[in-house]
């Protein structure tokens, strides 16, 4: 059997879930940094870490906005790390997972982008599209176990 790593379509793949953790973390942190920035904090003993901090019972708006955005992008991230592994065992095109992929992690990054600077249609947009991407991804797979 061929190891995975030497698939062209599976590299193309680990990639893109490699740009998709450091978008999740490029979140975390900034969610981080605004939280500091903003002095407020939900727990009281980051007032540690946070000086002149003080604990409140709800984020600052900001805050919540970057958590929105990063729970948003681990929701659609999830289906495609398991939709797109599976989708790479079914022999596809190079072409059409690399329209599938990029599309995927393009959309999501414009998402994320988006969602900080609450740009509608533009960020339901991109959710919606990259949606539909994963479902072509599952009729592919279905269409290849069936």
């Amino acid at each position: 059997m061929t190891p995975l790593i030497s698939q062209p379509v599976f590299v193309l793949y680990a990639e893109c879930c490699a740009v998709l953790v450091v978008t999740m973390y490029a979140l975390g942190f900034m969610t981080a940094k605004t939280r500091a920035d903003r002095k407020k904090v939900i727990n009281a003993e980051d007032v540690k870490i946070n000086n002149g901090a003080e604990v409140v019972d709800v984020e600052h708006g900001d805050v919540q906005r970057i958590k929105r955005a990063h729970l948003n992008a681990l929701e659609n991230a999830v289906p495609f790390f398991v939709i797109g592994f599976i989708y790479t065992q079914t022999s596809p095109s190079m072409m059409v997972a690399r329209i599938f992929f990029l599309t995927f992690v393009g959309l999501r990054l414009f998402h994320a982008m988006f969602y900080l600077t609450a740009k509608q249609p533009f960020r339901t947009l991109s959710f919606a599209v990259g949606a539909l991407v994963n479902l072509a991804m599952v009729v592919q797979v279905l269409r290849a176990v069936l």
